[in-house]
Formats: C-alpha cells, sequence, structure tokens
C-alpha cells in the first residue's frame, strides 16, 4: 500500500472516530433525530411531497410513519423500508485534498480522496429506528430511552407520539 494509501486511510478512520464520539453525547444524538422529530411534527400528506422531491430527510421521516403506522398511515414494512434506503443512499462524495510531502529528495504531491456524503447516514438512520422503536413499544428502560437522548428527550418525543 502507498503512502499516500495509508494517509487517506488513516484520515478517514480519525474522521469517523471523531464522528462517532461526538455522536455519543446525550445532545448529539438527539441532534441526529431530526427525521423523527420531522415525522412527528409534520402531515404526511407534506412529508411525501418532500420525498417525491428526493428529500432524504422526509423519506426518513415518512419510513419511520410507515414502520409504526403513525401520522395516520397504515403499518407498511415494505414502503417503510424503501423509503430508508431511498434516504441512506449515497449523495456523492466530498472532495478532500492530501499533500503528501516528498521524501529522500523527491517532491512531494497533492493526492485527492472522495469521500461518500449522505444527506441521512446509515447510522443516522439506525438511531431514528431505534428511537422510534422505543417510543412504539413505551420502553422506558435505560437501554429504550439512550437512542432518543435520555428520559427528559424521550418524554417530549412520547408526547407527540401516537398522534
Amino acid at each position: 500500500m502507498s503512502i499516500v494509501g495509508r494517509i487517506a486511510g488513516v484520515a478517514i478512520l480519525a474522521v469517523a472516530f471523531l464522528q462517532a464520539g461526538c455522536a455519543t453525547t446525550p445532545e448529539a444524538r438527539f441532534a441526529t433525530l431530526g427525521p423523527l422529530r420531522t415525522a412527528l411534527s409534520t402531515s404526511p400528506e407534506m412529508l411525501r411531497l418532500r420525498a417525491d422531491k428526493n428529500d432524504a430527510q422526509a423519506q426518513m421521516a415518512l419510513s419511520l410513519l410507515y414502520e409504526y403506522g403513525q401520522g395516520g398511515l397504515e403499518k407498511d414494512p415494505a414502503q417503510a423500508l424503501l423509503l430508508r434506503h431511498r434516504a441512506t443512499v449515497q449523495r456523492g462524495s466530498t472532495p478532500i485534498s492530501i499533500y503528501t510531502p516528498g521524501i529522500n529528495g523527491k517532491p512531494g504531491r497533492v493526492s485527492m480522496i472522495f469521500v461518500p456524503r449522505y444527506d441521512v447516514s446509515p447510522g443516522q438512520a439506525a438511531v431514528n429506528a431505534a428511537c422510534a422503536g422505543a417510543l412504539a413499544r413505551s420502553d422506558r428502560s435505560p437501554k429504550g430511552v439512550e437512542p432518543c437522548g435520555g428520559e427528559a428527550r424521550y418524554d417530549q418525543l412520547a408526547a407527540s407520539w401516537g398522534r
């Protein structure tokens, strides 16, 4: 493996590690629940219009409504899975340039790596699904409220659940 490949690999792992660390705080977890909060505060008709325009947040929100039969919609696991897949699909990439200094008198060079970009990451989708599942089961155990960002945030979301 070339030095550029090693540096790119380390850079990607560092970014993933830092993002994972940030997502462990209750505030960060609650911030990732945008699709669930949208699902609980927006009409299914409005979500459908936005989802049809390829809005990943709306697709994920509508997916949660179909999965648990919320917002006046019937449960439709197939539609929920389809919408969740559409929401979490890669939406392009972000170019990052890396400078590799020269070694032993050789000139340095700039390389580009392309990091996948997601509007709703698979991890964010999993957190939203876990919190929605806890709300659907009325699971107030520590394991149930943890994906929702704690008891207070769980209570806020539970007040809107089943509308």
